[in-house]
């Protein structure tokens, strides 16, 4: 069982606090509030076996490994077996191995704990930084599950789960929302696999039933809040700048979004 420690959306004023103390990676980006987030949300202690899923290239593993003295691993297989531009930049990821001998990477998947090298029961925690909404909606549940498995009772999970605002999808988008969150009991599971990112609440519904966890009600989560709290924070125009500059996606179209943050512990 777990005990939740947190189940909100990232919001403009703890972005201000991040950003005046100088917090590590503190930048008006989704990034720039997930590191402070992360790393302010709990005390981090020498020696704790720690590990961030989806690292790939993040500097975040080796930042904690220097400043806390924690047993940094990271597993991601380095987009090898995808097709998304975001892995076309030039960089290799056995020389970006190879200069971090103090980081223990593992280059493979979660979801599939028969294959997995990963110790079961051997992480003190275990995090994600705008990765999880990446994985297929057919493969959430079992990517939770593998998670839990590899988590140490008395550990943490920390997610930051990048979230598409209601009113990117328009008055039709919006209202598929609201019929999500108000039926999503009824709804067929292979519909909330397919639209499991349409709204806060759906993804953690999902989430938490994979670790039979009981749902709470979620009110802070709801798609009004979304589209008309301005204090809920949304990602900088220079997100969608960076993905036509860097990524060449000359098409893409700026798609306001915000973060899910999910801190739990699970029960000694």
């Amino acid at each position: 069982m777990y005990e939740i420690l947190e189940i909100s959306l990232a919001d403009t004023r703890r972005m201000y606090s991040y950003k005046q103390q100088d917090l590590y990676g503190a930048d008006f980006t989704i990034k720039g509030f997930d590191y402070p987030w992360l790393i302010s949300s709990r005390t981090w202690k020498r020696g704790e076996k720690v590990l961030d899923v989806g690292g790939a290239y993040s500097a975040l593993p080796e930042y904690l490994h220097s400043e806390y003295g924690v047993q940094a691993w990271v597993v991601d297989d380095f987009g090898i077996n995808s097709s998304e531009v975001f892995w076309e930049r030039g960089r290799s990821p056995q020389e970006h191995i190879a200069a971090r001998p103090q980081i223990r990477y593992v280059q493979e998947r979660l979801g599939d704990p028969s294959i997995s090298t990963l110790p079961q029961g051997c992480f003190d925690v275990i995090y994600s930084i705008s990765v999880l909404e990446h994985v297929p909606g057919n493969a959430l549940q079992a990517v939770w599950q593998h998670m839990d498995l590899l988590l140490k009772p008395g550990g943490e999970m920390l997610h930051a789960i990048d979230m598409p605002l209601p009113t990117n999808f328009g008055i039709s988008g919006m209202l598929k929302v609201l019929v999500m969150d108000w039926f999503f009991a009824m709804m067929p599971v292979f519909l909330k696999e397919k639209h499991f990112r349409i709204s806060p609440k759906t993804y953690t519904r999902l989430a938490l039933q994979a670790l039979r966890i009981p749902v709470p009600s979620l009110k802070n989560l709801g798609m009004l809040k979304m589209a008309i709290d301005p204090d809920v924070f949304v990602d900088s125009y220079q997100h969608g700048f960076n993905r036509i500059v860097k990524d060449g996606a000359v098409n893409y179209r700026f798609q306001r979004e915000s973060i899910l943050l999910i801190r739990l512990r699970k029960k000694s």
